[in-house]
């Protein structure tokens, strides 16, 4: 994977070729005169202590902080991926990647090599620009964990610039490992709950016990959710005990209890959180929901496979997923492995819910019930 990193992107979009593409997707001539009136005659001025400069005329680039600005850039960038054939590119606004799967590493690094110049050169022809520093513009190389220090480095140039390799990074605020094992990220988790949980500590005699619950939801609760059905499966043993710790840490705070108190079923019910694993369950379960209810983006319904005539209300076939085939562990652990297994054996009843809020309120009321008849050291991990 190639992660690009653009300088300040959405000030540089050029006028002329924005108006031009908005031709080229067929935007009536009417709204291609509205966004050239909207773009033109802008101004801008530099503030330095008490002095301001004299207004200069904006050429390029969308209003920072408006709603069309986000937009416009997307329309911009759409053609990107018509400057590639062989790799992937995955874009968000301004966060683009490139990424190239092979078993061969000199076949990565030609392919990778390769696709990025074309990419340049359209970057080149839309009047943008890479920013090429150590840690912005770099590459990484996946790879099983027993092969990754075996394999030759991924050397990727563009003309005198190096792309520098590096072991792990960060994309759409999820760190990647080359072993995508998900330890940077659970670590990365676990340091930012014990900050919050720190400073939350320091405010506690202004806190009610209400107020605790809705602050600890609101500060620390995002981070464990936050991408987990990635990271969170392939973690390690000891890995997977601290994160179950810090949650009940949290618990012991919002229930103002002491350092030593046992945290079981009952202190879970009181606070109406669930385990950090059976959480975890829970989020894939309302992917798969979103999924038939037509939720979800394109690249999240192409992960699941819905059985054939499984939309026929019978009380054994309804709504099922296809279970794929896959050869290893690590792909055992991937979201379209464990979230169809998941799904398949729920109820009826509680697939037909409504909405995606009441089949949230379902499914953790139903993973509570199972809570009872799970053995305590499979669940609470001190």
């Amino acid at each position: 994977m190639i992660l690009i990193d653009l300088q300040k992107a959405f000030d540089t979009i050029d006028h002329d070729i924005l108006l031009q593409k908005l031709s080229v997707l067929n935007f009536s001539s009417h709204s291609i005169k509205w966004f050239k009136s909207y773009l033109s005659d802008r101004t801008f001025q530099v503030s330095l202590e008490e002095s301001l400069s004299i207004p200069g005329k904006l050429r390029c680039g969308v209003p920072q902080g408006s709603i069309l600005g986000p937009l416009i850039f997307l329309l911009y960038v759409n053609d990107m991926p018509m400057a590639i054939n062989k790799c992937e590119l995955f874009l968000y606004a301004d966060d683009s990647c490139l990424v190239f799967q092979h078993k061969n590493v000199k076949e990565i690094k030609k392919v990778l090599t390769d696709e990025f110049k074309d990419l340049c050169e359209w970057f080149v022809d839309n009047k943008l620009s890479i920013h090429f520093g150590e840690d912005k513009t770099k590459s990484i190389l996946f790879a099983p964990k027993g092969k990754s220090k075996k394999l030759d480095p991924l050397d990727i140039t563009y003309g005198d610039i190096k792309i520098m390799q590096h072991s792990k990074v960060s994309y759409l605020g999820c760190i990647l490992d080359e072993n995508l094992n998900g330890e940077s990220m659970a670590l990365n988790v676990i340091r930012k709950i014990n900050m919050r949980l720190m400073f939350l500590y320091r405010k506690n005699k202004f806190l009610t016990p209400p107020l605790r619950r809705m602050l600890c939801n609101a500060l620390i609760q995002p981070h464990f959710d936050y991408a987990c059905t990635a990271w969170y499966p392939n973690l390690n043993q000891n890995l997977l005990k601290k994160l179950q710790i810090m949650q009940n840490k949290c618990i012991r705070f919002c229930l103002q209890l002491d350092n030593r108190s046992h945290i079981g079923e009952a202190q879970f019910r009181t606070i109406n959180w669930l385990p950090v694993s059976i959480r975890v369950n829970q989020i894939s379960n309302v992917y798969v929901f979103k999924h038939f209810a037509n939720k979800t983006p394109v690249y999240m319904k192409e992960l699941f496979e819905t059985v054939e005539g499984t939309n026929v209300r019978t009380r054994n076939s309804f709504l099922k997923l296809r279970q794929p085939s896959v050869k290893t562990n690590f792909g055992k652990k991937a979201l379209f492995y464990t979230a169809p297994a998941l799904w398949n054996k729920l109820s009826c009843d509680l697939k037909q819910n409504k909405s995606v809020n009441s089949f949230k309120h379902a499914i953790k009321r139903n993973l509570f019930e199972k809570l009872l008849d799970m053995k305590e050291k499979d669940i609470y991990l001190f």
